[in-house]
């Protein structure tokens, strides 16, 4: 515990500091290099808080709170909270509601955010003239995002040429978290910081051979740190190039760390084998050399003991990384294990269900889930060095067509799966499949219409596909145009008015239990009236 403060409004700060918020750590920072509110500077105060509030940063999870949209494509206004309760929200509408844009617009906020943690170059995507709705000068998006406790906004804006005064975009907030994270990472190295990224309906491009055959291209003095876990992370791709140059070099690192090991195991029997020998056992035998016997003996022993740590620690470690990355996969796709590389041909190999196959031969719907969480993973893992389980890495994620490739079994899996193997990641989604929204609550769903939002009805979650379908994609449980529902339609207004044994009903029933077969569901609950129809026309006759 540090000293106490030479004023109230300080000890409030430090209060703050020590309730664990990182802005108030961060102000004290400032408040002891600069000498401000009658403080004095102090230089171990400095060092005192920048560790404090890089601590504290390492253990805040990053998430976007809310996004404004002003003038922006088909937005007139906008206001979309993000539930900070749940880590998914899901977007739905018809083509052209503007879900992707409004996930275009997170991206290209983002990209400025990611400027300020990996450089200092501040250049992020600025918003494009065509951006700017019809009928409006400006365009503005405003993301507001939360870190623990602390929440920090900033403006994106494009104003149409010729126009005054022109709206400019406003970044101080922004600036000033970058700040913070710049700080807290040169005072912790080991500091976590959250993954940004966002994967397109492009990430399903296929995985082919030039993913493999061309990974070496990329410079060979690669370096994996933090900084370059932001590379390409939100171009809308899942880089399986980087991806399989990355884990070949982790293999490498693996192999390398286990001939390691076999070193220093052969070391430790060399010197056991020196402490059990029969000249160690002739020396300890003889009172005259028997105390340098011991001597010796001491010495191997240290040497063991120095031996053994090196060995438990790389043991320990192992390659957390490359062990982190496979958990992720074979979580998510249940039957894949061991996950490998091959030499001649270079190749990348996974086993399915005990079946050994190159990742290449796998179904577009299984490369594209590959691809996707191995590309998540291998981030987390760089931005997370300090973490037990670099998968619990905080960040934001977004993904267009969620579905996309995915058989509906799949679809009805694929949210679940995202939250359990990432469980500290914000995932924002756009979707056009039930199977997906009904295995969400109704509160994490926004509907997209008219260039506003709407909630989700209630009970969505564990609905059927086909009440999903109509309450909250508005599309019909049968296709309305096409001549087997409208004869179905017709039969059963025909049944419902008693005109059952009409020639235009039999006709009708002809046709649907030619399509449907006579134990379709739905024909058999018409028969059943049809039934008691006839039990009620004998009965009035008797």
């Amino acid at each position: 515990m540090m000293p106490s403060t030479p004023n109230r409004q300080i000890n409030k700060i430090v209060s703050k500091s020590e309730s664990g918020s990182f802005a108030a750590s961060a102000q004290l920072v400032q408040i002891y290099s600069e000498g401000m509110m009658g403080a004095p500077v102090d230089v171990e105060k400095v060092h005192y808080y920048r560790i404090k509030c890089a601590e504290q940063l390492t253990s805040a999870n990053l998430r976007l709170a809310s996004l404004k949209l002003m003038g922006y494509r088909g937005f007139e206004s906008l206001d979309i909270p993000f539930s900070q309760k749940s880590n998914v929200t899901v977007l739905v509408g018809n083509n052209g509601s503007g879900k992707s844009s409004v996930l275009d617009a997170i991206q290209k906020s983002l990209t400025h955010f990611v400027s300020r943690l990996s450089t200092r170059s501040y250049n992020g995507d600025q918003l494009d003239e065509f951006d700017i709705s019809n009928g409006a000068t400006f365009a503005t998006v405003i993301p507001e995002f939360k870190v623990a406790e602390t929440s920090f906004s900033f403006e994106l804006s494009q104003s149409r040429p010729m126009i005054e005064p022109r709206k400019k975009s406003k970044f101080t907030e922004l600036n000033e978290i970058g700040n913070l994270y710049r700080l807290a990472n040169t005072e912790k190295k080991e500091l976590s910081l959250p993954l940004l990224a966002s994967y397109t309906v492009e990430r399903a491009n296929d995985v082919t051979t030039k993913d493999i055959e061309e990974s070496d291209e990329i410079l060979s003095s690669h370096t994996w740190d933090k900084s370059k876990a932001y590379s390409k992370s939100l171009t809308g791709k899942a880089d399986f190039k980087l991806f399989f140059r990355w884990f070949k070099e982790q293999v490498e690192s693996e192999n390398d760390e286990s001939s390691d090991i076999k070193v220093i195991k052969a070391q430790i029997e060399s010197k056991e084998s020196e402490i059990n020998s029969s000249l160690m056992k002739s020396i300890l035998s003889n009172p005259e050399t028997v105390e340098t016997g011991e001597i010796l003996i001491k010495q191997y022993e240290d040497q063991i003991n120095e031996l053994q740590e090196q060995l438990n620690e790389k043991s320990n470690v192992g390659n957390k990384s490359l062990d982190s990355v496979r958990n992720a996969i074979y979580k998510f796709l249940p039957g894949f294990s061991d996950l490998k590389l091959k030499r001649a041909p270079l190749d990348m190999v996974v086993k399915k269900d005990g079946q050994e196959f190159s990742v290449l031969q796998l179904s577009q719907g299984e490369k594209s889930v590959l691809a996707l969480i191995a590309d998540i993973a291998r981030r987390l893992t760089m931005l997370n060095p300090s973490l037990a389980n670099p998968l619990e890495g905080s960040g934001l994620v977004l993904i267009d067509e969620v579905d996309l490739h995915l058989h509906p079994s799949w679809q009805q899996k694929i949210m679940q799966r995202l939250e359990s193997t990432f469980p500290n990641l914000q995932f924002i989604v756009t979707t056009h499949s039930p199977q997906v929204c009904h295995t969400l609550d109704s509160d994490n769903i926004w509907l997209l219409k008219d260039g506003k939002k709407f909630n989700a009805p209630k009970g969505v979650r564990g609905a059927v596909s086909s009440w999903v379908l109509k309450n909250l994609f508005y599309v019909e449980e049968r296709p309305p145009e096409d001549d087997i529902t409208q004869r179905f339609n017709k039969y059963k207004e025909l049944v419902y008015a008693d005109q059952y044994d009409s020639a235009e009903a039999l006709k009708a029933r002809e046709v649907l239990i030619d399509n449907f077969g006579k134990d379709y569901d739905e024909i058999v609950e018409l028969d059943l009236y049809i039934e008691n129809k006839e039990w009620e026309k004998e009965f009035e006759e008797d």
